[in-house]
C-alpha cells in the first residue's frame, strides 16, 4: 500500500480511503542563522507564470526556509448541480489538466452509480491522458529552458507545444479538452502530433542548462507522486496501480531516476513522452457514447495527470451532485517543492519551481 494524499477527511491510499490526513502538521519552530531575515517573493513576479507568493527566509544567497503564501483562492461550486453542469466547472478549474480533472470526475460519478464505462470510452480517456501528459512535460521542459535563457531552444519547444495543442483541437475539437468528455461519452478521434525528440535531447545535452539542474532541489520522499517521485527511484504511477483505465494491458514501461533533483525531473519527462508517443500509436479512439443511468451513491475517480495522483471523491443523490472532494497533485508538490528548497541559492529557484509541474489554479481552488 502507499499514501496518495489528502483528499477531504480523508486520506487516499492505493487500498482505497482511511479516516484522517495522511501527513500530520510537519511545521516547527525556527533555528535560523545570524543576519537571517525574511522577503516575499510574488504574487506577481517575472518569471513565475500564475500568481505565487512566496516567504523566504535567508541571511544571503542561500535559503534557509520558504513558505507559501496563498494568493489565489477560489471557491466553486458544485453542490446541488447536475452532473452535467458540474462537469463544466470541473473541467475549467485548471485548463493545462482538463482532461484529468473531467475523466477523474466522472470516474467517480460512474463509481457512485455502479457504471462500468466501456472499452472504446476507456482508452479514449487514456488517449487524452498522454496527450495531455506529452503536452504538459513538454511546458515544463520549456519552462525551465526559459529560466536558463536558452531562448531557441526554448522557442522551439513552444513550436512543438503548439503542434500538440493542434493534434489535440483536431482529436477532440478543443485544444484543451473543453466538451471532450460529456456523462455518457467522448468526443474524440485521434490524430497524432508530429514531434522532433532528437531536437529536445540535444538541447538536455548541453553542459551548462544540465549544471543548472544538478544537485538542485533534492527530495527523495516516499510520499511523493508523479515525476518527482519516479525521479527518485520510486515506481509509483496510478496507470498502473488503478483499474479504472486498462494501461496493464499495454506493457506500459514506467521511466526512472534516482537522483531526485531537478535534472532527474526533467529526464523523467522526456522519457514519458517517448511512452506517450508509443502508447497512442497503438490505442485505436472513436467517438463512443452509452446509456449512463446516475445513481445515488459515493465514489472515487482518480487519473495519473502530468503531475501525478488526481483524484475526486464525489457523493451523488437524486441525479445531482452533493459533495465533492478534490485531491490535486499540485497540493502535494508544493509540499516537496517547499521541503527540497532549503540550502539552495535563490538563483536555483526558477529550476526546481517549475521542474515540479504545479498549478496554482488547482492548488488553491476550494470545492463546495
Amino acid at each position: 500500500m502507499r499514501v496518495i494524499g489528502d483528499i477531504g477527511p480523508y486520506c487516499l491510499t492505493s487500498d482505497g480511503l482511511r479516516e484522517g490526513p495522511c501527513i500530520k502538521d510537519e511545521s516547527e519552530e525556527e533555528s535560523l542563522g545570524y543576519g537571517s531575515f525574511k522577503f516575499v517573493y510574488g504574487p506577481s513576479a517575472g518569471g513565475l507564470l500564475e500568481s505565487v507568493g512566496f516567504e523566504i527566509t535567508t541571511y544571503g544567497e542561500s535559503i534557509e526556509k520558504i513558505n507559501h503564501l496563498p494568493y489565489k483562492g477560489r471557491q466553486i461550486t458544485l453542490s446541488g448541480l447536475t452532473v452535467g453542469d458540474a462537469l463544466l466547472r470541473v473541467e475549467r478549474i485548471n485548463g493545462a489538466f482538463t482532461a484529468s480533472h473531467s475523466i477523474s470526475f466522472l470516474q467517480a460519478i460512474e463509481s457512485a452509480s455502479e457504471i462500468e464505462a466501456p472499452h472504446d470510452i476507456v482508452i479514449s480517456r487514456m488517449a487524452q491522458l498522454e496527450l495531455e501528459r506529452i503536452r504538459n512535460n513538454l511546458l515544463v521542459i520549456q519552462r525551465v529552458l526559459e529560466s536558463a535563457s536558452f531562448l531557441v531552444p526554448s522557442f522551439l519547444l513552444l513550436q512543438q507545444i503548439e503542434e500538440v495543442n493542434r493534434a489535440i483541437a483536431r482529436s477532440c475539437g478543443h485544444r484543451y479538452f473543453f466538451g471532450a468528455n460529456y456523462p455518457g461519452g467522448v468526443r474524440c478521434e485521434l490524430k497524432l502530433p508530429s514531434l522532433k525528440i532528437r531536437d529536445i535531447e540535444r538541447v538536455l545535452e548541453n553542459r551548462i542548462f544540465i549544471d543548472r539542474l544538478q544537485g538542485n532541489g533534492v527530495v527523495k520522499d516516499s510520499l511523493s507522486i508523479g515525476p518527482v517521485a519516479r525521479a527518485s527511484g520510486f515506481k509509483y504511477d496510478a496507470r498502473l496501480d488503478s483499474d479504472f483505465l486498462t494501461y496493464k494491458d499495454f506493457d506500459l514501461r514506467i521511466p526512472t531516476q534516482d537522483q531526485g533533483d531537478a535534472f532527474s525531473r526533467i529526464l523523467v519527462r522526456l522519457e514519458e513522452i517517448k511512452e506517450s508517443l508509443r502508447l497512442l500509436q497503438e490505442l485505436k479512439v472513436k467517438p463512443c457514447s452509452f446509456t449512463m443511468k446516475i445513481r445515488d451513491g459515493e465514489g472515487i475517480g482518480r487519473v495519473e495527470s502530468p503531475s501525478g495522483d488526481l483524484a475526486y471523491l464525489t457523493k451523488v443523490r437524486s441525479g445531482h451532485v452533493e459533495r465533492t472532494y478534490l485531491l490535486a497533485p499540485s497540493k502535494v508538490n508544493m509540499r516537496l517543492f517547499l521541503k527540497s528548497m532549503p540550502g539552495n541559492i535563490f538563483t536555483d529557484f526558477p529550476f526546481n519551481w517549475e521542474s515540479f509541474g504545479i498549478w496554482i489554479s488547482e492548488l488553491e481552488v476550494d470545492l463546495e
